[in-house]
């Protein structure tokens, strides 16, 4: 089944305070699968997620005033995936200022491995990539670079969409 969501992950500022900037309420209620597009939870490391399933294109990634303001005195991880393409997208922010980021398109005119990257990427991406890079060549080229900017923001902050947590429902207010 195809899906498209977006999340983006804030240490350094209060779970409350992020919910203030983005114009959101938690509700106390347990989130489960379809029961609302907005969810959020506080992870360890100090991260707390919100998790957007009902998104435009690219998300959170895409929302460069939202992460000026989010990562003002706080570090900010966000990351958008969509199995349609299939494709990914992951930026860190620190401090009001984009420090790297990592995307990966298939649409077409592009190559399956075509990988875009800049900045002052975080440590575990050049071992990240190299698997990636291994596991394709390994397949001949099926598939794609696809996990690597989803891998990353993962290996950042603990949080993968696909794992299991206690999110809870946000509503705008």
């Amino acid at each position: 089944m195809a899906s498209m969501f977006s999340w983006v992950a804030i240490r350094g500022r209060t779970p409350q305070d992020v919910l203030d900037d983005l114009g959101l309420a938690d509700t106390g209620v347990a989130h489960s699968a379809g029961s609302s597009r907005l969810a959020g939870e506080a992870l360890s490391e100090g991260w707390y997620v919100v998790v957007d399933y009902d998104v435009d294109p690219a998300g959170y990634v895409s929302k460069t005033r939202i992460l000026q303001q989010l990562s003002q005195g706080a570090e900010v991880v966000a990351c958008y995936e969509s199995s349609y393409g299939p494709d990914s997208a992951a930026t860190g922010w620190r401090n009001g200022s984009q420090v790297w980021m990592v995307a990966h398109y298939c649409d077409s005119g592009r190559e399956p491995d075509h990988l875009e990257y800049e900045g002052d990427l975080p440590t575990a991406f050049a071992e990240i990539l190299s698997d990636a890079q291994t596991e394709y060549t390994a397949s001949a080229g099926e598939g794609c670079l696809y996990g690597v900017a989803v891998d990353l923001a993962a290996e950042m902050t603990g949080f993968r969409e696909d794992g299991i947590w206690d999110l809870t429902e946000l509503n705008r207010v």
